[in-house]
């Protein structure tokens, strides 16, 4: 007790020593504020799709012909007989003569020169006919050789192209057909008789492709003429105990198709071939 006494007459004094200072309390530090987030990234456009490439165009029906080879049926032609039919008139009782004409189917070749728009086309045709007649005799048949024909066709042309598609082909042509028809009689023995048809003409027409279907390789074709025809026949006339008499004719026309019969026009102009 006496010791807080004294203590308290020190500090009634003055004489206590003071307290210790408090240490000061450091300062802290600010808090940053948080950063902004950053924007989420923006998904990219997708690529756009790789464009399809669009087929190239199929060569025309010309350019893939280049240098092939067309065989097959090229048309008909009318050839005039070397002996007309003679006819007596049921009313005046007098002989009439009509002209006979053969139809002589073509066969040839076409061929797409390497050159653009030229082709070259050859072609013939044959036709051959013999008759005979049988007569009843006393010991059995007679068999009596009848008149024999030959009929021969010769085909020239050369195809101008004006144009071309995919499946048809556009062309122009001149053409040059000669045709000669003989008719023998009495076994060979006698002079024939013989006629020939000469037709210089144009043609236009159009050569259609199956290649829509599959068949690249086959072709019909279609087409008018216009052209001149020359037609000259020789003819003999035999008479007992007489030389022989010779009759010659010529007919020259100018006409479309050159066909003698109308259902001819489209036999004489329509054409199929098979290219290799």
């Amino acid at each position: 007790m006496l010791a807080s006494f004294v203590q308290a007459q020190e500090a009634d004094a003055g004489l206590a020593e003071p307290p210790p200072a408090q240490a000061p309390v450091p300062a802290v530090a600010p808090v940053a504020a948080p950063a902004p987030a950053a924007p989420a990234p923006v998904a990219a456009a997708p690529a756009p799709a790789p464009a399809v490439a669009s087929p190239a165009p199929r060569p025309s029906a010309r350019d893939r012909r280049l240098g092939s080879f067309g065989f097959g049926f090229l048309g008909t032609t009318s050839v005039l007989r070397s002996r007309p039919i003679t006819l007596q008139d049921p009313f005046t009782g007098r002989p009439t003569t009509t002209e006979q004409r053969s139809t002589v189917p073509v066969l040839g070749v076409r061929w797409w020169t390497p050159w653009q728009r030229l082709g070259l086309e050859l072609g013939v045709g044959v036709m051959v006919s013999t008759s005979s007649a049988e007569q009843v005799v006393a010991n059995g048949l007679d068999l009596t050789p009848g008149p024999e024909s030959f009929e021969w066709v010769v085909h020239a042309s050369a195809p101008l192209v004006l144009g071309s598609t995919e499946h048809v082909i556009f062309f122009v042509a001149p053409e040059f057909r000669a045709a000669r028809s003989t008719i023998t009689t009495g076994g060979g023995m006698a002079t024939p008789d013989f006629a020939w048809t000469i037709d210089f003409s144009a043609k236009a027409g159009v050569e259609i492709f199956f290649s829509f279907i599959g068949l690249d390789n086959l072709s019909i074709e279609a087409g008018v003429r216009l052209g001149l025809t020359h037609e000259y026949r020789s003819s003999t006339l035999s008479t007992p105990l007489q030389p022989e008499r010779f009759n010659t004719s010529s007919t020259t026309r100018f006409a479309t198709s050159l066909v003698a019969n109308p259902w001819d026009l489209f036999t004489s102009t329509l054409a199929a071939r098979y290219y290799f």
